[in-house]
């Protein structure tokens, strides 16, 4: 008997094995066969506007304003929406907007979302265009099945867009019993450099099968063509690496980073000791707390050597942190939708405003430092409380971070 059942876990382990080999290798070609077609995307300099967003409640009520006042097309790209009672408002705010004759068009992400059948048809009998975005593909099956739009992009009347962490639904209100408090960072941007936004919406949406979208562009002023305080980064797959460390690299003061997930690969490891060691103050913030446990363990080795050269770290208190900011010297920003972690370097697509305006850039890290005051700082004495299991899954194998 226990033979049988030896033999049965060897079958069963095998299995498992060998399926895990053969995602691996799909999924390694299939990054390399759509970046090689997808590179990455870095637009020319434009002028903007910016408010900035770090709760729930702030980002709906500018949206919902902007939706309301939208005059020809309110296009959006949502990594996440819930079907409750925010995302209901939400719907019924773009059916409303569809039957008065503005082109109202909805993209969530095929995995991310939990939005039902039902709720679909009702957006698509109100006049939405819906799509579920990067559906699954036999080519590359399981490529396809990791490979998710993390982008969150708005265009309203190619004069507005949004871009940042927050989806749609009632956890981003913090009114999630398990996480609370949910603090985010998300941008407003009205100006010439959003027609950068309403380009990129076109070419996903086309991509996902929505068809060719016709332009209709809004005139801007010939003066607003010029070298502005914006641009973005449009990504899939690695090339955001290399552009990370170049910003580091490059730092000479200061480097404040906060991300939801923090699992660099070890040249971004290496770039952030290299600036703590010639003098640049590097801080790190991230939450205590999080809604994916199994991406804490794999950090701690990463956090206990930058502590070592003298690299700050904060874990978040109030509640989950869930803000994608880069602040480079109080001078410049990057805001945007990539975590510090494999799937956002990898796998998904992503998309990061560049903000060359100091006067941002210093708002952004005084934000940042508020919610360092709602942290606590990381010592190396906090690795030696770790519970057992916690300290067993440090020493997860690197090449199951692919996949965290």
């Amino acid at each position: 008997m226990i033979n049988k059942w030896l033999q049965g876990l060897v079958v069963i382990g095998g299995t498992l094995v060998t399926l895990f080999l053969i995602m691996h290798w799909d999924v390694r070609h299939g990054v390399k066969n759509y970046t090689k077609n997808h590179p990455m995307t870095e637009t020319l300099s434009g002028n903007a506007s910016i408010d900035i967003f770090n709760t729930g409640n702030s980002f709906y009520n500018s949206l919902f304003k902007d939706i309301e006042s939208a005059n020809h097309h309110i296009w959006i790209h949502f990594f996440i929406i819930r079907d409750d009672r925010v995302s209901d408002d939400f719907f019924d705010a773009l059916i409303d907007k569809a039957n008065s004759g503005v082109d109202v068009r909805l993209s969530v992400d095929y995995l991310g979302s939990d939005i039902k059948n039902d709720t679909i048809k009702q957006l698509k009998n109100g006049g939405v265009k819906v799509l579920r975005s990067r559906p699954l593909s036999f080519k590359n099956l399981f490529y396809s099945l990791h490979h998710r739009n993390h982008r969150r992009l708005i265009s309203i009347d190619e004069d507005i867009a949004y871009i940042g962490g927050f989806n749609m639904g009632v956890e981003y209100l913090g009114e999630d019993p398990k996480l609370g408090y949910w603090r985010d960072y998300h941008l407003r941007l009205k100006g010439y450099s959003v027609k950068e936004v309403y380009q990129q919406f076109k070419r996903d949406w086309m991509e996902d099968g929505g068809g060719i979208v016709k332009s209709d562009q809004s005139d801007f002023p010939a003066t607003d063509n010029r070298e502005g305080n914006v641009h973005f980064i449009f990504s899939t797959g690695t090339p955001l690496i290399e552009r990370t460390i170049e910003w580091i690299d490059g730092a000479n003061e200061s480097v404040t980073i906060t991300t939801p997930y923090f699992i660099p690969n070890k040249k971004l490891v290496e770039a952030l000791e290299k600036a703590a060691k010639r003098g640049v103050v590097v801080n790190i913030l991230v939450p205590d707390d999080t809604d994916a446990w199994f991406t804490k363990p794999p950090s701690y080795r990463i956090e206990k050597n930058l502590l070592k050269v003298g690299v700050n770290l904060y874990l978040y208190q109030k509640g989950f942190f869930h803000g994608k900011v880069m602040v480079i010297d109080h001078k410049w920003a990057d805001v945007g939708t990539a975590n510090w972690d494999p799937r956002s370097f990898h796998l998904n697509d992503e998309s990061n405003c560049i903000i060359r305006d100091e006067g941002v850039a210093v708002k952004l890290e005084s934000l940042i430092n508020k919610d360092i005051k709602d942290s606590e700082k990381l010592t190396r004495k906090a690795f030696d409380e770790l519970p057992s299991w916690e300290k067993a899954l440090q020493k997860t194998p690197q090449w199951l971070y692919y996949y965290f």
